[in-house]
């Protein structure tokens, strides 16, 4: 029998091991009872998708995903001790977990376009006193707000400029 062990997308932590199936489709939902998530997409340890079971190799580590593209997985222990003791010039990846979505982008990104914006008071290098930020099982920054009206945000923050989609209220409204 081939095993598997699964991490969610962009973590080394809370890993679990499962049984290969027959399908690709046994494999997912095998990933999201142990991990209790809707698995949709398998990556290898590489970022590589995997798209039929024949390709899994026996004991591989493979990382699930909801939805979203690969993350590699972040050394949350890096990660903690950098917020309190940042280091020059390193601008920090960051994981988000955004409404039970996860996002990964840059300490800089975060800080830099809105200095004043609630993001870039939690992530940024010159604050006298820490942001108390709740982690989650994986270590990613839990943020309590809709994925959905997130990722503009954090696209506008990286490219300047602020794009949503058509089928998505700006007031927020569903």
């Amino acid at each position: 029998m081939m095993r598997l062990n699964i991490f969610l997308n962009g973590s080394d932590k809370g890993g679990q091991v499962i049984a290969v199936g027959q399908t690709l489709s046994d494999v997912l939902e095998a990933a999201s009872q142990k991990l209790n998530v809707t698995a949709k997409i398998l990556y290898t340890a590489k970022g590589g998708q995997v798209d039929d079971v024949n390709l899994l190799r026996d004991d591989e580590v493979i990382y699930v995903s909801q939805g979203e593209d690969f993350i590699p997985p972040a050394n949350n222990t890096k990660d903690q001790t950098y917020l309190s003791q940042p280091r020059e010039n390193d601008v920090g990846w960051i994981t988000l977990n955004v409404g039970g979505k996860l996002f990964a982008t840059t300490r800089n990104t975060l800080t830099t376009k809105e200095s004043d914006s609630m993001l870039s008071r939690m992530f940024s290098r010159d604050r006298a006193q820490p942001w108390n930020s709740t982690l989650d099982k994986n270590g990613a920054f839990l943020i309590d707000r809709s994925p959905v009206y997130f990722e503009p945000i954090l696209n506008y923050l990286r490219h300047g400029r602020l794009v949503i989609d058509k089928s998505i209220s700006p007031q927020g409204n569903f």
